[in-house]
């Protein structure tokens, strides 16, 4: 099968590219299937207009457009050279991630052109666009909540009123417009349902990681506990909040924060008792970082983004075998499942209770570290993931 990834930015800062698209690629291409990436990277100009092939997928930076650099017409422009560029490969799915931005006006405008069954906008604006297959198929991947109370009311986001209302549209359009959907939990599944898309097209993808970073690793066993985030849905004051319980309860024990917020958000903590900032780590550092603690937290707001999103800093942090200790908010509880504690949103207390009884038992935290990483090895790794994907791809009649 010949299958166009679109991506929605490039593959060096933000997750969905760069840990989820290409990666899924990757599984693909190990099944035989011939898989394109095309990247606009108006994030990492420095990319612009390069290709490699990265495990077995050709991965193809479109040039970014010279005047206007920034602009609303600026990234038209840019969604369009996705779709022409991606037309003329001639793919036999086109897989558009996220429907909003350049990678969702490539979806539509795909959608639009699309010649299968004589659904076609015209016949003669299909004739403007020779290079797509008549039966190629369109899915349309969602990996996180954009709309009303998600990333586009989110202040850190810096959208204006105008972005807001269209990038909303975008994510209606795209969840209601194609040939399948896949999409990263339950929650997305039921919006894009409720939109109009057909239920039995809409599969769950959830994220996942490479099978060869499932490894044993040594965890620590000084009493400590890693915060692995970038404060997307995670709020200071939760975490303050929470380790001042645990540390009435533990004394002495201390809580890292690995990574580093959209706005600075870990600067709220800078100074609380018991709570240190490691910043940003690179991948190569990451296992030996995660290793230096015994429990892993995942305060969550219940918030409709966290109730829409599937962690993959979740999944890392299982697969190295760390217990984690979450409220039940969202796809978390389908991600845990036994392998994790879940606690109520929000009780606060009691998730201080949770932290503190693995910490005073080792030996059961260990254990649910080994079932976190086995849950992680048999549902979570690209290669079985995968195949959901390929049902999106085949299952439509």
């Amino acid at each position: 099968m010949r299958i166009a990834l679109i991506a929605p930015f490039g593959l060096q800062a933000k997750g969905t590219a760069r840990a989820r698209a290409l990666p899924l690629g990757r599984a693909l291409a190990r099944r035989g299937h011939t898989v394109a990436l095309f990247v606009p990277p108006y994030d990492s100009p420095e990319d612009a207009g390069r290709r490699w092939t990265d495990g077995g997928v050709e991965v193809i930076n479109l040039a970014l457009p010279a005047l206007g650099r920034g602009g609303a017409a600026w990234h038209l422009w840019l969604g369009w050279r996705l779709f022409w560029a991606a037309r003329h490969w001639g793919p036999e799915v086109a897989h558009i991630f996220k429907p909003k931005g350049p990678s969702g006006l490539a979806g539509a405008l795909l959608w639009a052109t699309r010649g299968q069954g004589g659904h076609a906008v015209s016949s003669r604006l299909i004739s403007l666009f020779p290079c797509l297959p008549a039966t190629c198929l369109l899915v349309v991947d969602a990996d996180d909540w954009e709309g009303p109370g998600g990333w586009n009311d989110d202040p850190r986001a810096g959208y204006t009123a105008a972005q807001r209302r269209f990038f909303a549209w975008q994510e209606r359009y795209g969840l209601a417009h194609a040939h399948a959907w896949t999409v990263a939990s339950q929650c997305l599944r039921d919006r894009a349902t409720a939109f109009g898309a057909h239920p039995e097209r809409v599969h769950i993808l959830h994220n996942g990681i490479e099978p060869s970073t499932i490894q044993p690793s040594a965890i620590g066993h000084r009493p400590s506990a890693i915060l692995y985030t970038r404060f997307a849905g995670v709020r200071p004051a939760d975490v303050a909040d929470i380790w001042s319980r645990v540390r009435a309860l533990r004394p002495g024990t201390a809580l890292t924060i690995l990574g580093r917020g959209v706005g600075g958000e870990e600067a709220a903590l800078s100074g609380v008792e018991g709570i240190a900032m490691q910043g940003w780590v690179e991948p190569a550092e990451l296992p030996a970082a995660l290793a230096a603690a015994t429990v892993a937290i995942a305060p969550w707001a219940d918030t409709p983004a966290n109730q829409a999103r599937h962690s993959a800093k979740v999944l890392e942090l299982m697969a190295a075998g760390l217990p984690v200790v979450a409220y039940a908010v969202g796809e978390l509880p389908a991600t845990l499942g036994e392998a994790g504690v879940l606690v109520p949103p929000g009780d606060a207390a009691a998730f201080a209770a949770a932290v503190a009884g693995l910490l005073a038992d080792p030996e059961r935290a260990a254990a649910l570290g080994a079932a976190a990483r086995a849950r992680v090895a048999a549902l979570f790794n690209w290669d079985a993931l995968a195949e959901h994907a390929l049902l999106a791809y085949t299952g439509i009649n």
